[in-house]
């Protein structure tokens, strides 16, 4: 939709196949290295992502982690890491993000992806969802303490969502039962969590922040 594209993730093979699909259709896009339980990489890859295109009008933050498992067998290199990635990350990156906006004076838009478990909680999932949780307050935090630099703080909250995480994770029988918990009868497709997003990065937006747009077929519903 018109957007420059700079990609980051420890696995760079993926995002540079992304990146070239993207220029298939004429769009400018590059992709990073990216580890994003590190606050170095991800200062090395904001500026990185700032040397090649000049300015970030728009992050959407969508790395995600998780192990289902009971609560009581979590370890706490488990529990650092899945914090790390959920959590950890999407905080620092905001900031990152956000420090370079505030110095070129861009109204820009920051987008962190969430997830249901976030709003509700949810079994074998118990960090996880803390963490997601926690986004929430963030986004709030964050909206409220960068609103008078016109920059809108948001997150998106799916709902099981067609993903290599997600068929990881089915495989467990007590977590597949889930599922069955979506009014609307099926899981999401990536274009419709990436609809959300495109809405709260446009300008049709800017009078939303602070706010977690769950897209979940009605799971928080009911």
């Amino acid at each position: 939709l018109g957007a420059y594209v700079a990609l980051g993730s420890c696995t760079v093979s993926e995002c540079e196949a992304t990146a070239a699909d993207c220029r298939e259709h004429g769009v400018k896009a590059a992709a990073f290295p990216l580890d994003v339980s590190s606050v170095v990489s991800i200062n090395e890859f904001v500026q990185a992502v700032l040397d090649e295109y000049g300015r970030i009008d728009v992050l959407v933050s969508n790395a995600g982690y998780n192990t289902p498992k009971p609560a009581l067998d979590y370890t706490e290199e488990e529990f650092d890491y899945i914090s790390d990635v959920n959590f950890k990350g999407a905080f620092f990156i905001a900031t990152a993000v956000a420090r370079s906006m505030i110095e070129q004076e861009i109204p820009g838009s920051i987008i962190t992806i969430s997830s249901q478990a976030g709003v509700v909680g949810g079994p074998l999932r118990s960090i996880y969802a803390s963490a997601k949780g926690a986004v929430g307050n963030m986004t709030r935090s964050l909206a409220a303490e960068w609103a008078e630099n016109k920059i809108t703080v948001n997150a998106v909250a799916p709902t099981f969502t067609r993903t290599p995480l997600l068929e990881e994770a089915v495989k467990n029988p007590a977590f597949a039962k889930n599922l069955e918990k979506v009014p609307m009868g099926r899981i999401a497709e990536p274009e419709e969590i990436a609809g959300a997003i495109v809405y709260l990065a446009s300008d049709a937006a800017r009078m939303v922040t602070g706010q977690v747009l769950a897209v979940d077929g009605g799971f928080t519903a009911v």
